[in-house]
């Protein structure tokens, strides 16, 4: 029997991102001011493709949301940017997976001396009960995912000796 859920979690906008999205829009409108007072028809130009990277590039990467996928005994990662563009960015194998614990766990005091690669696919939700998950895959690396308790218990059933809620 195999088992599906998707689950999706929108990331908190940070601080980084709020001064990267003022600070760009501020650009292009200084930009076309300039080409407005100066009579500068390049400047103007200049300003529309510079709003245009920022729409295309810089923005979807400042408004984000995870999308974890359970199937097939994987659990994928999608990154959703700005509800547009859906790229999957990682898949990890049950097979392949050591431990899923809340990140708070005394049982990751045995991968503390380790130089495990942590990857972020957290929220970052700032209410203090809430807490990612870690997931220990292959030794290397330590994913935090926002995962809710209904899709770890279905993880747990298909690993049930890799997956603890303590």
């Amino acid at each position: 029997m195999e088992s599906y859920m998707e689950y999706m979690v929108k990331k908190e906008t940070t601080g980084k991102d709020k001064a990267v999205r003022a600070l760009c829009i501020s650009l292009v409108v200084l930009i076309a001011l300039a080409g407005l007072l100066l009579a500068m028809p390049i400047l103007f130009v200049a300003a529309f493709i510079f709003a245009m990277v920022y729409r295309y590039f810089i923005f979807p990467m400042t408004d984000l949301e995870y999308e974890y996928m359970y199937c097939d005994k994987q659990i994928t990662v999608a990154k959703i940017m700005a509800k547009e563009k859906r790229k999957d960015v990682a898949t990890y194998d049950l097979d392949k997976m050591e431990l899923l614990v809340p990140a708070n766990s005394y049982r990751l005091a045995d991968y503390k001396n380790r130089d495990l690669t942590v990857v972020d696919y957290w929220s970052l939700d700032p209410a203090e009960d809430h807490v990612p998950f870690a997931l220990i895959y292959e030794g290397k690396s330590k994913i935090l995912l926002d995962l809710p308790a209904d899709f770890v218990k279905i993880v747990q059933n298909n690993a049930p000796r890799k997956v603890f809620f303590d």
